[in-house]
């Protein structure tokens, strides 16, 4: 072979890999298709040579990004037969929470036309991490200052337990009250029992003042059965007693804050609970006089201000399921307790909850159809015997929003003293 020909094979050879390395490493496609230019605030690490999705299905390239003025340009070249709607969303999504990300395209409607070579669209930016950390910490800081800084949600707070410190003071002083009315009438069982056992004693004797009275046999027979359902009735008297106070109750007073909007949520509830069968009942009253956060006319209104909430629930160490009115409609609450073996207070009292309600929804509230149920997820955990924090994202299947939760529960034992009371007299 001559050294020409070796010269020009060499000289081909070279060719052919710069021509495939400008191909593979370059702006340069031979694809067909058409270029459409997408402008962001921020792309937020979304790469040159990225792939473009619609509906999941890869349909081109981001050829290029550059700044152009106070926004980012993106160059995108779309595959050829693609058809793509003006009205369409370009947004950045990520493959997982630690993969690529690439650019999504929400398909819109036939009305609005077809995207044609060179079109501008605007893309949705979306909030960086910091960005979305920055938020939520200063979420953090106006829900916190609200409370310690002698806020409004702090004057409410510290007004409702005021009233619930007078409303338990009441309702000791009727107890005590009361106090010597219950014992001199347990009193008076216990002598009526006793008396009973004494009548039936000289009854039954062959001698006595009774034996000469009673010699009428049907009389005695007579009396002997009323004596004994009067000793009958006085047991049943001292076995309901005792089952009464098996019975514990408990104040509850929940809290949620929204920082988008500002909104707040209380709730104020009594638990009666049974430490023989593992179930209580809950009744009480949702969002609890909370007008400031309505709309002027809040007839549909998911939210509207002192909402029944009754509940049965089913409770062990590791959780509990309640069901019933869950805040004015149809539905159930789920807490899971897996860290429970654990130690200290707040691993150990670490929850997982769901609350699943209004299952059936279906109506305009603001101007907006809501037809998917009220859907909410979060954790929450001890501080004190007493406190409880958490965090959960409320109504996930229509308008997810972020919202941090407080709690405060006490137990009532002069409460359960008057409400086994009541029952008795009835």
């Amino acid at each position: 072979m001559s050294a020409e020909t070796k010269v020009g094979l060499f000289t081909f050879f070279g060719l052919v890999i710069l021509g495939f390395s400008v191909y593979m490493l370059g702006n340069f496609t031979v694809s067909k298709g058409f270029d459409v230019k997408v402008y962001f605030k921020n792309v937020s690490g979304l790469p040159a040579k990225s792939n473009v999705k619609l509906s999941g299905v890869d349909v081109g390239k981001v050829k290029e990004l550059k700044i152009d003025g106070v926004r980012v340009l993106a160059e995108v070249r779309i595959n050829d037969g693609v058809i793509i709607y003006k009205n369409s969303k370009f947004t950045i999504a990520a493959t997982s929470l630690i993969g690529s990300n690439y650019l999504q395209i929400d398909q819109g409607t036939p009305d609005s036309g077809i995207l044609r070579e060179g079109d501008i669209i605007e893309g949705i930016s979306a909030l960086s991490i910091t960005d979305m950390l920055g938020e939520t910490m200063a979420a953090v800081r106006e829900f916190t200052g609200s409370v310690y800084d002698n806020g409004r949600f702090g004057r409410e707070l510290g007004e409702t337990l005021t009233n619930l410190r007078q409303l338990s003071g009441n309702l000791n002083q009727l107890v005590m009250s009361l106090k010597p009315y219950l014992s001199s009438s347990m009193q008076d069982v216990s002598e009526l029992t006793r008396a009973s056992k004494d009548l039936m004693a000289k009854i039954d004797g062959s001698d006595g003042l009774f034996t000469s009275l009673l010699e009428d046999r049907q009389m005695k027979e007579d009396v002997k059965d009323t004596l004994a359902n009067v000793k009958q009735i006085s047991e049943d008297a001292k076995k309901f007693i005792g089952k009464m106070a098996k019975f514990r109750m408990f104040w509850l007073y929940d809290a949620r804050w929204q920082p988008n909007g500002g909104l707040y949520e209380n709730d104020l509830f009594v638990r009666i609970v049974s430490n023989n069968n593992l179930t209580y009942y809950q009744a009480g009253i949702a969002n609890l006089g909370n007008r400031d956060n309505m709309p002027a006319d809040d007839k549909d209104y998911r939210g509207k201000p002192n909402q029944i909430d009754a509940r049965l629930g089913f409770y062990n160490q590791w959780g509990d399921l309640a069901v019933g009115m869950i805040r004015g409609s149809g539905g159930a609450v789920l807490q899971l307790k897996p860290f429970y073996a654990l130690s200290p207070r707040f691993i150990k009292t670490f929850a997982l909850y769901g609350e699943f309600t209004d299952l059936g929804r279906n109506r305009d509230i603001n101007g907006r159809l809501f037809d998917k149920p009220y859907l909410s997820f979060g954790v929450k955990t001890d501080i004190t015997k007493n406190v409880n924090i958490g965090v959960r994202a409320d109504d996930v299947a229509e308008l997810p929003s972020l919202q941090f939760t407080a709690g405060i529960s006490f137990e009532d034992k002069e409460l359960a003293s008057l409400l086994g009371l009541a029952t008795l007299a009835k």
